[in-house]
């Protein structure tokens, strides 16, 4: 059985004319829109139309109004992201398994494709990082929040190796989504762990299946840093 198609309102037909510019790569991020008088004229659409298309895909976190300047795509885009992922987490009583449960799966096999892709450089980088984590922990007066920034930095160094943008972006997105409803997610681990130093170990060994181009020891060093995370909630 068939059903009456409604008629799409005309705004959301200008929304779509800008989405498939985007997706064809005729707009880029940054690039600036035509005003609204030349998308009116070129779309034969009023400019009533073209001022909602406009305001419906800055509130998606797509264009950027600036003033006195005009409308511009988003240079990150993937920012908006995190709030629809946010709401829907909460409103579908998401708990902290199921985020868990999210960043091992994308912990997983991004450090694997990072095994792969993995140059000099970006070893480099990791290393540094490992090298400052070490430092702080040695010191006497221990700073869990430097600590916690650079486990930050490392695990988004290893999406940034992938050097795939859709695994940055949600990448970058569940790890928003983890420090939002997780405030305490890496200081607790890090206090839980801090005198075996057993945190440290497992970020040296990720790094040595990178390196080492090996992502199968990649994958078996994230799989059980994971593991520690995870006993990390488990034990209140």
């Amino acid at each position: 059985m068939f059903y009456n198609i409604s008629n799409k309102k005309v705004y959301e037909l200008v929304i779509e004319q800008i989405q498939d510019k985007i997706l064809r790569g005729e707009l880029k991020k940054g690039d600036k829109l035509p005003s609204e008088r030349e998308l009116s004229e070129s779309m034969s659409v009023s400019r009533t139309s073209i001022r909602e298309a406009i305001r419906v895909l800055e509130t998606m976190g797509v264009i950027e109004s600036k003033q006195g300047e005009g409308n511009f795509i988003c240079n990150s885009i993937e920012k908006s992201l995190i709030e629809p992922l946010s709401m829907g987490f909460k409103l579908n009583e998401g708990t902290w398994q199921d985020i868990l449960e999210l960043r091992e799966v994308l912990e997983l096999q991004t450090v694997v494709i990072a095994a792969e892709k993995a140059t000099k450089d970006d070893c480099n980088e990791l290393r540094e990082i490992i090298d400052q984590m070490q430092k702080e922990n040695d010191k006497l007066n221990f700073n869990s929040k430097k600590i916690v920034q650079l486990d930050q930095k490392f695990h988004n160094k290893i999406a940034s190796i992938s050097k795939n943008y859709l695994i940055e972006s949600v990448f970058m997105t569940s790890s928003r989504l983890f420090e939002t409803f997780i405030e305490d997610a890496r200081e607790r681990i890090i206090y839980n762990y801090r005198d075996e130093k057993t945190l440290f170990e497992s970020h040296k060994m990720i790094y040595e299946g990178i390196k080492q181009k090996n992502p199968n020891l990649a994958y078996t060093e994230m799989k059980r840093h994971m593991s520690i995370i995870r006993e990390s909630y488990l034990v209140k």
